[in-house]
């Protein structure tokens, strides 16, 4: 059968007129095709340098010893190395010109380091019909490395040819380049064992990638001045070499990488120890904008790259499958809106104002859609195309720079960010505060305009936040039927009415104002917290529950069988700005409550309120648990307004409207 394969190979060859030998490969059903050609044009070697002797001697050596190939010659660009031992053999490499016949030559470039114009330069000096582009950190591991690499670069289709190159210690350093793998592009299967096949045989076989890197890269000479070089002014030291690549693909050249010419590389050395004198807070802002140059250029190409299946992810150089479901939608299938949501945490802002309206639109049918809590690279985002994506709350500067990144590389998409809370004017007492940072505001601004729309729970919110978008829209909080209809609570459970209250621990202030109030009816009803309770209370109450996870929140408030809710606010403006939703969780319960008269619970809500005062808070609860058959029926009313105006499943098309653009 291996021999059937062979035969067939070569017969297809024959066909071709492509003059080659087929032999058996390293793996089974893998096979090898020896291209020969007649000529053995000149390949000019062009080695860029600065001090680092040790280095730059090992790597002529290894050249000049083990390289059969016979025709080439070295160009070594010289970018003002200034170590006496460096400065003393380049002097020697110069005296060697002469006597070589000029088949080793150094180069000045005294200008400041940039990798793309020192190649360049030399190719624009070079005689060779190839060239090859070579790191300084390299060394020749076997005779037929080069011939190797020009059998394949002779062939009329091929453009480019790359190299596997090992790291010091015999482990793989490169072996293609996959675009938009963490980021613009990557090495998959970096540490690899030499003699591991990899992915499908791939690090045993000869195929086209869509880039290799230019640590050891040939070119036909008329092809790199076609291409217009190296880019020195955008791409001076990063991505160079992968934007070659692709200017040469797109021109209808293929892109070969060969496991069968084998050098080592250290991996960036050329541009350590002292190599470049750039600042490295210099370096991080020209990386980046070289980042966001082959964004601007490929991410397209990025997001799809035909040497790579898109259903293995991007975040990993192992060839993993992808795992995010919203990376597997199809790309062109695309039969609603696509939304991708990114709630702020996993509690029950996240919960109310993300997770679980995008849950209950993807479960009618309304859109495609996922939310997830990852920040997805441009060339991911790409893959996706949503229409919208959901940001909440996202006011870190990694999370905001991610936002303005989807924005500039991803414009299609409507970014919509989200806020719930007067985050700019937390309340002293809240147990939060502490952690948000001083300049808040000015994060939350960034955040809002690089943006098209703002989204918020209530309308003192859009009030407060006015200044930030010019497009803000106001969405309630609604209760999801298919999530709390499912418990029924108990009433008249214990030996006295039960009266409680749920929450998290932001809520010192509130609690507070019900201190004395606790105390003075502990002997006339079961106090039941869940979430927090204040230290100045826990005598007198009956039951306290520790906060469990969103998930659980709807069966936990249900089992603890209230005759009676309270609502406690602070008058502060953190709290005039939130929403009504205490009202709805107790509501769609059945559970009657007792609030404090401020604006989230005004309204009408068939609910008690209150002013912050101790004797009308007394007053109030008193007159429900003398009375639970009444108290009993107000819950059954608040229940039915809930029900009837209130449910998420019933209210969909707001917010798709505040999603969608």
């Amino acid at each position: 059968m291996l021999e059937q394969g062979r035969q067939a190979l070569m017969a297809h060859l024959a066909r071709l007129a492509i003059d080659a030998e087929v032999e058996n490969g390293e793996l089974p059903t893998t096979y090898r095709i020896r291209y020969r050609h007649a000529a053995q044009p000149m390949v000019s070697i062009i080695v860029p340098t600065r001090d680092q002797q040790p280095v730059l001697q090992r790597c002529l050596e290894s050249l000049l010893k083990l390289t059969a190939y016979p025709n080439y010659e070295i160009l070594v660009v010289d970018n003002g190395s200034a170590a006496p031992d460096a400065t003393e053999y380049l002097d020697g490499l110069r005296g060697l010109e002469e006597e070589l016949g000029g088949r080793l030559r150094v180069i000045d470039y005294p200008h400041s380091f940039n990798y793309s114009a020192m190649n360049d330069l030399a190719a624009a000096e070079a005689r060779g019909e190839y060239l090859l582009l070579l790191n300084n950190d390299t060394a020749v591991l076997h005779a037929e490395w080069l011939d190797e690499m020009m059998a394949h670069a002779q062939r009329p289709d091929v453009g480019v040819v790359g190299a596997k190159l090992l790291f010091p210690d015999g482990k793989i350093q490169h072996a293609g380049v996959v675009l938009g793998m963490k980021g613009p592009a990557e090495h998959p299967f970096i540490g690899r064992d030499p003699k591991d096949p990899g992915y499908y045989a791939r690090l045993m076989t000869v195929q086209s990638y869509s880039a290799v890197t230019g640590a050891c890269l040939l070119v036909r000479r008329t092809l790199f001045e076609q291409l217009g070089g190296l880019d020195a002014d955008d791409l001076a030291v990063s991505y160079s070499d992968i934007d070659l690549c692709l200017k040469a693909r797109t021109a209808g050249y293929r892109v070969v990488w060969t496991p069968n010419a084998i050098l080592m590389h250290e991996g960036s050395k050329s541009q350590q120890s002292g190599v470049e004198q750039t600042p490295d807070n210099a370096k991080l802002e020209r990386f980046q904008r070289e980042q966001a140059c082959m964004y601007a250029r490929w991410l397209p190409e990025m997001a799809n790259d035909s040497a790579y299946n898109r259903y293995l992810s991007l975040k990993d150089t192992e060839f993993k499958p992808e795992t995010e479901p919203a990376l597997l939608w199809d790309p062109e299938w695309r039969p609603r809106p696509r939304i991708v949501a990114q709630p702020a945490d996993r509690m029950g802002c996240g919960e109310y104002r993300v997770i679980a309206p995008a849950r209950a639109l993807i479960r009618a049918g309304r859109i495609q859609g996922r939310e997830v809590d990852r920040i997805f690279t441009p060339p991911e985002l790409a893959r996706i195309r949503p229409d919208s994506l959901i940001l909440q709350r996202q006011v870190e500067p990694f999370q905001i720079e991610a936002i303005e990144r989807h924005k500039r590389f991803n414009p299609d998409v409507f970014c919509v960010f989200e806020i719930d809370d007067l985050v700019t004017n937390v309340p002293i007492k809240n147990a939060h505060k502490k952690h948000l940072p001083k300049d808040l505001f000015k994060h939350l601004r960034r955040a809002v305009s690089a943006c098209d729309r703002l989204v918020v729970a209530t309308t003192p919110l859009a009030e407060a936040y006015r200044d930030l978008a010019d497009d803000i829209r106001v969405v309630p909080n609604f209760i999801e039927a298919a999530v709390w209809d499912r418990y029924a609570p108990s009433r008249r459970v214990g030996p006295k009415p039960r009266v409680g209250w749920a929450g998290g621990i932001s809520h010192t202030g509130d609690l507070e104002l019900i201190e004395g109030v606790v105390e003075a009816l502990k002997d006339e009803v079961d106090w039941v917290f869940l979430g927090m309770c204040p230290p100045a209370i826990r005598a007198y109450v009956r039951e306290f529950h520790e906060p469990v996870p969103i998930a659980e929140y709807p069966a936990k408030l249900a089992s603890l069988n209230l005759d009676l809710a309270i609502a406690p606010l602070e008058d502060v403006p953190f709290n005039h700005a939130k929403s009504h939703l205490r009202l709805l969780e107790y509501g769609i319960l059945g559970y009657p409550v007792v609030c404090s008269d401020l604006t989230p619970y005004q309204g009408d809500f068939p609910v008690t309120r209150v002013r912050n005062r101790f004797k009308d808070w007394v007053e109030a609860i008193r007159s429900h648990v003398d009375d639970l058959d009444a108290t009993a029926l107000a819950g059954d009313r608040l229940k039915h307004h809930v029900r009837e105006r209130w449910l998420l499943e019933d209210n969909l098309d707001a917010w798709l409207a505040a999603w969608l653009p």
